[in-house]
């Protein structure tokens, strides 16, 4: 556990970025862990600090409540954004960040946090039983957490087993739109990711996973995500706390009803646990439509990112002279 509060640092001097560099940079960033796994790829927390060093070489790192108020008028702002409230943050990018006095938003999925949900109000919302049956787990993320715990081959191996055992065939794949969605991923492991998240419905995705993980000894979502304790303590040292849903659903292929419910538990959850505040969003997987972006105004969420408005930390050393050191490959 580490405790620390940013400081507000003097801005003496305006920061204009030169050439082609955007206007303003909002990053996104995931993992960043000591040593990447099958499962998993990120940034050590050498690579992450890199990372920052060069990025304020070129822009002034603010919160996202400044970025949002100033990028339509001011140039040289940079917003640093985390995806899914994983423990890695905490543990190894709270620290780095405290180093560079750089604040961040956490975008974080509430299911894994959960508590005092109203579940029966909320699968009648969506129409369907709950996806994760009461788990802390959302789908996509013990995905991550099995395959690292078994690798993609054995993964995919034990799921195709699973979907034999249940009636209708396995779903056809449209692969030019899982590659398309998953360029960057490694191309054996986009088969199971785009299956899990477009393919089989939240509960039938979730019934797989769960049962490939009672085979393999229940992993625990605890030790995946962050804490609210951890959260609020994150909270309290500068950084901000956004949503990123309750399920972790791509909301564009959800119905209106189901998309509402799950907007309205997360926020309301983030409201108990960390305090009512105004809060931005992230939507999971970049997906939304027209009724999410309704949503978010009437749910008074102050801004919205989908992953196009975010440059992918991985793309950064081709954005910026950044150093081979500052690469996820180096992990």
């Amino acid at each position: 556990m580490f405790f620390y509060s940013l400081t507000t640092p003097r801005h003496d001097t305006a920061y204009k970025p030169q050439g082609d560099l955007p206007a303003n940079l909002v990053l996104a960033y995931y993992y960043v862990r000591p040593r990447n796994s099958e499962g998993v790829t990120g940034l050590t927390p050498e690579a992450f600090s890199e990372q920052l060093r060069q990025v304020k070489a070129h822009y002034r790192i603010v919160g996202v409540d400044e970025f949002v108020a100033r990028q339509a008028h001011e140039a040289g702002l940079a917003l640093v954004t985390f995806d899914d409230a994983v423990l890695d943050q905490y543990q190894y990018a709270g620290p780095v960040l405290a180093e560079h006095n750089a604040p961040a938003v956490f975008y974080a999925p509430m299911r894994p946090i959960a508590e005092g949900v109203d579940f029966a109000n909320l699968e009648a919302a969506k129409g369907q039983a709950d996806p994760a049956g009461r788990s802390g787990w959302c789908t996509q993320h013990l995905l991550h957490a099995l395959a690292q715990e078994l690798g993609f081959a054995r993964l995919e191996t034990l799921v195709r087993k699973a979907l034999s055992n249940r009636p209708g065939d396995i779903p056809s794949i449209d692969t030019q739109a899982m590659d398309r969605l998953y360029h960057y991923e490694a191309p054996h492991k986009r088969w199971l990711k785009y299956l899990m998240a477009f393919a089989l419905t939240p509960a039938e995705s979730s019934a797989v996973l769960h049962a490939v993980n009672a085979q393999v000894g229940h992993l625990d979502h605890r030790d995946w995500f962050c804490s609210a304790e951890q959260l609020r303590e994150l909270q309290s040292a500068g950084h901000a706390i956004g949503a990123h849903g309750f399920d972790h659903l791509p909301y564009s292929t959800l119905s209106a009803a189901a998309q509402a419910a799950d907007m309205r538990t997360a926020k309301g959850t983030m409201d108990r646990l960390l305090g009512a505040r105004p809060r931005t969003i992230a939507f999971p997987f970049g997906r939304a439509d027209e009724t999410t972006y309704r949503l978010v105004a009437e749910l008074g969420y102050t801004h919205s990112f989908t992953t196009a408005q975010r440059t992918d930390c991985a793309a950064l050393p081709a954005l910026l002279p950044t150093s081979t050191a500052a690469q996820p490959a180096n992990v």
